[in-house]
């Protein structure tokens, strides 16, 4: 399979990139926005635990009328790192739209540890990407398709087919919708499909659906989400979101999902969709745990904030909020894959495929 080229969404454990800002603009109040912001909108402080006033009490102190926009920024990361939350984000920016410092989100991933974005640290995700391609290279698969952007790829052994999605949100949602219908027809008289979102940061929900209802057999509900009413602890009414089939064919023969701590936001959401169809097998570890979308606002001096406003359920009303989605069969990439050229992951998935149509 090809070289690509591939976009993460999800940003993971950012060092504080810096540029020198001692200008001093309303400290006290950006840090009161911030805080209450959160305070009146944030939906996970019971699921993780977190007393917000308590925050309040350790951090306020450490602001006052001469904190420099440096200071500010850097104790109001700090405090937002108690959020664990890769969807809670603080940029500042400077001339021209330049990002002068961004805060980490607080979200880390095992798997980018092992496997780092920089080609300059060995090993690295490109090389587990090849490995993943050659894996599938000796087991008989050739490509048959890739999207702009490579987005999508798709592969087809004599018995199985392989997708790859490695965003929710790279391309228009009538590209993806031309693509996964390509794929799918591909894969038409294929005994089992294996369809990886191991590298996939997230993007947007409603692709998630669009490439699941190429997957389900009948229409089904999926996830209830809510969203929290601001300045109260209260929610609004919960939604029903249903999975119907879209397209001109749809593929429900046994379906083996391939996961990590990687997989996360819409990714997340696939998962979630998916898991509910009786013929799925999610298989590596568990997803990153944030479901919710983002809401944004802006401080007083300009710097924009996000953070998570929503819970998720499953059809079961479970909230996999700040823990992730399990996988039926945990299995981990490890940097000796690279050394053995052997992605494990696929040859679990075409194996357990194996066992679920051995009478086909």
């Amino acid at each position: 399979m090809r070289k690509f080229i591939f976009i993460i969404l999800l940003i993971t454990s950012i060092n504080i990139v810096s540029a020198q800002d001692t200008r001093i603009e309303q400290p006290v109040n950006n840090f009161e926005k911030l805080w209450n912001e959160f305070n009146a909108r944030y939906a996970s402080f019971k699921i993780k635990n977190i007393n917000w006033s308590e925050i309040y009490k350790k951090y306020r102190p450490l602001i006052n009328e001469n904190t420099t926009n440096d200071s500010l920024f850097k104790v109001c990361n700090k405090m937002l790192l108690e959020l664990k939350d890769g969807h809670v984000n603080l940029i500042h920016y400077g001339k021209k739209g330049k990002v002068i410092n961004k805060a980490s989100d607080g979200s880390s991933s095992k798997f980018l540890k092992k496997f780092p974005l920089s080609k300059e640290e060995k090993p690295n995700i490109y090389q587990l990407l090849k490995t993943t391609d050659k894996t599938l290279k000796d087991k008989g698969f050739s490509i048959v398709g890739v999207s702009k952007k490579g987005s999508m790829e798709y592969a087809i052994s004599k018995d199985y087919g392989y997708l790859r999605i490695l965003s929710m949100g790279n391309l228009s949602i009538s590209d993806y919708r031309k693509h996964v219908d390509k794929a799918v027809n591909a894969f038409e008289n294929l005994k089992g499909v294996i369809i990886d979102i191991r590298f996939n940061g997230g993007g947007d929900d409603k692709t998630s659906f669009e490439i699941a209802s190429r997957f389900t057999d009948k229409k089904r509900i999926v996830l209830y989400k809510r969203e929290r009413k601001k300045g109260t602890s209260e929610f609004k009414k919960l939604e029903t979101k249903h999975l119907k089939p879209s397209g001109k064919k749809q593929f429900t023969k046994p379906i083996i999902i391939l996961t990590s701590d990687l997989t996360a936001s819409a990714a997340e959401v696939f998962t979630m969709i998916m898991k509910e169809l009786p013929y799925v097998t999610i298989v590596g570890d568990h997803t990153n745990g944030i479901f919710s979308d983002m809401y944004d606002f802006k401080l007083p001096n300009g710097w924009l904030a996000t953070l998570s406003h929503q819970q998720y359920f499953s059809s079961e009303m479970k909230n996999f909020e700040s823990i992730g989605i399990e996988p039926d069969i945990k299995l981990l990439n490890e940097p000796q894959n690279i050394i053995d050229k052997i992605d494990p992951l696929i040859g679990k998935g075409i194996e357990e495929l194996k066992k679920t149509t051995a009478n086909n």
